[in-house]
């Protein structure tokens, strides 16, 4: 299996060789220069999910994207790398267990090919079984312990935990290689990363605490401070605890000493108190009476005892006899119920026989009765058969002729549709000259609009009346006004003859002539759209088509119900369907059909179908009772087979029960162990006479309770001989040691050591005053060395969220955010957020340290996975640009999401 890449330009190495210049690296070479390393090929094999060897190659110096479904491996191949670099051959911890598939026992394997600085390195290990390692390189051949250490040499980072899980040691690639779900941590970069980057930071700020040389320094004050107190809490420690553990030992030691000359006192007394104790027990173990009482007390329960053990052997025959009783009672009984048994089964046996012989006539009858139901069932089958044959016949020309008729009314419906349709298309045309009621409703506006225009004419004309005393002729605007007067309703001019002209102008005529040529033009505008000479006769029109319109409704309806489906001939519904059957339908001529019975041949077809399933019916009870005469048979016969196997049981159990002896013998025994019940009986009657004379129970409490006493009266006095020896011991003791001298050097001790805790109280309060100040000015240093750092993550973080500052902690961690002046933790920002905080704050490190000349590229597994459509664009053209400076390779399942993102595309193909 191997995974090819997609890339043009095909398998190459990093164009170029030596070590270049940053310049170089910040134009886009990132194989030119500095100490950027690129994976060039992987291979493994045995290891988590690869059982068959894989290789991984075309992997180019700017950007690598990896693009396959979920469990196909791609977390695997970051963890095989950080295998090969980071985790040491012979380690045999959990971490290298869980490189060997499951259920295998093999010896993983892993081979990378790198090239760190323009060299080019290849580095082999193989873990478990036959561990080993091997690099080679430009500067030769490594294995074993000098390969790791040339390992780390290489690639910047320590000798961690044979766990692999110490990150801190992993160093720059420790940082940027990501595994799954690791970049939604906005996490601190581990301590390698924060020397190299307050190292290189030192010239650029001027600083010198935080760095290597500050470190040494804390280094030897804590050191210092530990051999007091604990860093952590302040706890007492090293000298300061031995003196501390002096004083209480000291203090410890003087009460000890005060409490022996207080209990002194009080141990003469309890001696007293002891021996006078002492005096009264022995006085009551001398007690003569008591040695009496008890001699007695034992004579009796002997006599008591005895008597019980006599009851009990007397019980023990009578229980003997009378089970002798009991078992040949219950062996006689048992015989007499064997033989019954057995003339029991001998009477079934021989009636179950006499049922088996005469139920055989039966079976042969119902044998006979299902074979001639069976024939006559056949025969009403075929008489069914033959009358549904003539059924069909006879239903088949009924059809035809139906069919017949109904072609005949289909095409007098047709003569009827052509006339209905003619009409139809006639009230058609007229209903398709209705007017729309909004162009009617206009028209009759315009129409109003042309009447009040003339209204308001009228209302301004001027009355005009001339007489002619001489006959002269009277003309106004030409024409001859007579004597009749004149409503004038525009300016007008009267000619009087040769004598006199008059002008005549109506007031407001002006204006409301125009109105009113502007409402007729309007209205012949609107007439001459809709083809009318006039509003009436457009309301004429909208009336004939509105009843053309009805009309052609009531019409349809008639064309729907002459035009109905017949399932006779086919025909559906409408019109069309007519016509397209009768075009296909040619003219004939009905034949004379002989009529046809259709209901007698049904009748008789029902009368066939009655008589096959009364036939059937007949065979059914047949074919029952023949199951029921052959089910008796057989119960028969197991009946039968079953009282002869009875009688062989009863008989064999009777010969069993009865064996040499007769009844006869066994009666005998009984009687005879009947007496010899009735002799233990009074045995046993006697003994428990002579065992009520004695309270047995009773004789041995009192026993008990003196020996009791007597027992604890001897501990006891055992108790004080021991006690008074010891206080006696004490005393002597006591009085020798000198209790008083003591006291005084317990508390000169004492004092000592109060004085000394005192001083070395002193000195660690100093050294506590000195990481103070130290702490604070690493801190201020710390604040020194973040603005460097803060101005390339902003530049970063800026591009995803615009108007941002951040904040980093002393160990160069993101704390925080702010935005519009609110401050934000991390971790209360949403997990896209974070998630993308976290890859930008690793490439403003990987910047530094590509600076300082530090081995850097990025790998990011299932990166982005929570960023929406605009901030992954935005966060996917950063990590491209940040390609033209360091190899990154992107391991992800979102092929949909990564489309657009360039670079070289590697395919997992078998």
């Amino acid at each position: 299996m191997v995974i090819e890449s997609t890339s043009r330009r095909g398998r190459c190495g990093l164009p170029g060789s030596g070590r270049g210049s940053r310049a170089a690296l910040r134009r886009g070479d990132p194989g030119d220069g500095g100490r950027t390393v690129r994976i060039v090929s992987l291979e493994l094999d045995n290891f988590r999910r690869f059982r068959r060897p894989l290789r991984l190659d075309g992997f180019e110096p700017g950007l690598n994207v990896v693009v396959e479904p979920n469990e196909t491996g791609k977390s695997t191949l970051l963890e095989a790398l950080r295998a090969a670099l980071f985790i040491r051959h012979s380690a045999r911890t959990e971490l290298t267990r869980s490189y060997c598939p499951i259920g295998d026992d093999v010896a993983p394997r892993v081979a990378v090919e790198f090239e760190v600085a323009g060299e080019r390195w290849q580095v082999e290990k193989q873990f478990l079984r036959s561990h080993r390692v091997q690099l080679t390189g430009p500067r030769g051949r490594f294995e074993s312990d000098s390969a790791e250490e040339q390992l780390q040499a290489l690639l910047g980072f320590e000798r961690g935990n044979n766990r692999g899980t110490d990150p801190d040691t992993r160093g720059a690639l420790g940082l940027l290689w990501v595994e799954q779900a690791s970049a939604l941590r906005v996490d601190a970069p581990n301590r390698l990363v924060r020397d190299n980057v307050r190292t290189a930071l030192e010239g650029e700020v001027g600083a010198i605490t935080g760095g290597r040389r500050f470190d040494t320094v804390r280094a030897r004050v804590e050191e210092a401070y530990a051999e007091f107190r604990t860093g952590s809490r302040g706890k007492a420690t090293g000298r300061l605890a031995a003196a501390e553990n002096r004083l209480t030992v000291a203090r410890e030691h003087r009460t000890g000493i005060e409490t022996l000359a207080q209990s002194h006192e009080a141990t003469l007394t309890e001696l007293e108190d002891a021996r006078a104790a002492r005096r009264r027990i022995e006085r009551e173990l001398g007690d003569e009476e008591r040695a009496a009482l008890r001699d007695r007390l034992a004579a009796d329960l002997k006599l008591a005892e005895s008597s019980a053990e006599r009851l009990v052997t007397a019980q023990a025959r009578y229980d003997t006899a009378n089970g002798t009783v009991e078992r040949l009672t219950e062996k006689l009984a048992a015989i007499d119920a064997a033989q019954m048994a057995v003339e029991e089964a001998e009477a079934a046996k021989t009636a179950a026989n006499a049922a088996v012989e005469r139920h055989g006539d039966e079976r042969e009858a119902a044998i006979r009765n299902e074979e001639d139901a069976r024939t006559a069932l056949s025969g009403a089958r075929e008489a069914r058969n033959a009358a549904e044959a003539t059924l069909r016949t006879g239903r088949a020309a009924v059809a035809s002729r139906q069919r017949s008729e109904a072609i005949a009314r289909a095409r007098e419906r047709m003569t009827s549709l052509d006339a209905l349709e003619a009409e139809l298309a006639g009230q058609q045309r007229v209903a398709d000259q209705a007017i729309a009621s909004e162009q009617l409703e206009e028209l009759a506006r315009l129409d109003k609009t042309v009447v009040e225009a003339r209204a308001v004419l009228s209302a301004g004309a001027v009355r005009v009346e001339v007489t002619s005393l001489d006959g002269t002729p009277v003309t106004i605007d030409g024409e001859p006004m007579g004597d009749a007067a004149r409503e004038v309703t525009a300016p007008s001019l009267i000619a009087v003859g040769r004598h006199a002209k008059i002008h005549v102008v109506p007031p407001g005529t002006g204006s409301a002539a125009a109105e009113l040529k502007a409402a007729e033009g309007a209205l012949a505008a609107a007439e001459a759209r809709l083809g009318v000479a006039s509003y009436a006769d457009a309301v004429a029109r909208a009336n004939d088509a509105r009843l053309a319109g009805e009309a052609v409704k009531g019409l349809k309806r008639q064309v729907d119900t002459l035009c109905v489906a017949d399932p006779t001939i086919g025909l559906a519904a409408g019109s069309a369907a007519l016509r397209a059957l009768l075009a296909k339908e040619a003219d004939e001529t009905a034949e004379e059909d002989t009529p046809v019975d259709v209901p007698g041949l049904e009748a008789e077809q029902i009368l066939r179908s009655e008589e096959e399933r009364s036939a059937i019916g007949r065979h059914t009870a047949a074919v029952e009772q023949l199951r029921t005469a052959q089910e008796t048979s057989r119960k028969l016969g197991l009946e039968a087979a079953g009282a002869a196997r009875d009688l062989a049981n009863a008989r064999t159990q009777l010969a069993a029960l009865t064996g040499a002896r007769s009844r006869t013998d066994l009666e005998a025994d009984l009687v005879a162990t009947e007496g010899e019940l009735v002799e233990r009986l009074r045995d046993r009657v006697a003994a428990e006479q002579a065992v009520g004379a004695f309270d047995l129970d009773r004789l041995r409490l009192r026993l008990a309770n003196i020996d009791k006493a007597a027992a604890g009266a001897g501990d006891r006095r055992l108790a004080l001989i021991e006690k008074i020896a010891g206080l006696e011991a004490t005393i002597a003791s006591e009085g020798a040691k000198g209790l008083a001298g003591q006291l005084d050097a317990a508390r000169e001790e004492e004092a000592a050591a109060e004085q000394a805790v005192g001083r070395l109280t002193a000195e660690a309060d100093a050294l506590d005053l000195l990481r103070t100040t130290l702490r604070e000015a690493q801190e201020a240093a710390s604040r020194t060395f973040l603005g460097p750092v803060t101005r390339r993550a902003v530049q970063y973080v800026r591009r995803v969220l615009p108007d941002c500052d951040v904040t980093f902690g002393e160990e160069l961690g993101l704390t925080s955010i702010a935005r519009s002046g609110v401050s934000e933790g991390c971790g209360d920002l949403s997990r896209g957020t974070q998630e993308q905080l976290a890859v930008l704050t690793r490439l403003a490190f990987a910047d530094l340290l590509l600076d300082k000349g530090e081995p850097v590229s990025l790998i990011l597994d299932d990166p982005l996975v929570y960023s929406d459509d605009a901030r992954l664009e935005i966060m996917t053209d950063i990590l491209t640009r940040a390609a033209e400076r360091m190899q990154v390779i992107l391991l992800t399942c979102r092929e949909r999401a990564f489309r657009h993102v360039g670079g070289n595309r590697l395919l997992l193909a078998a």
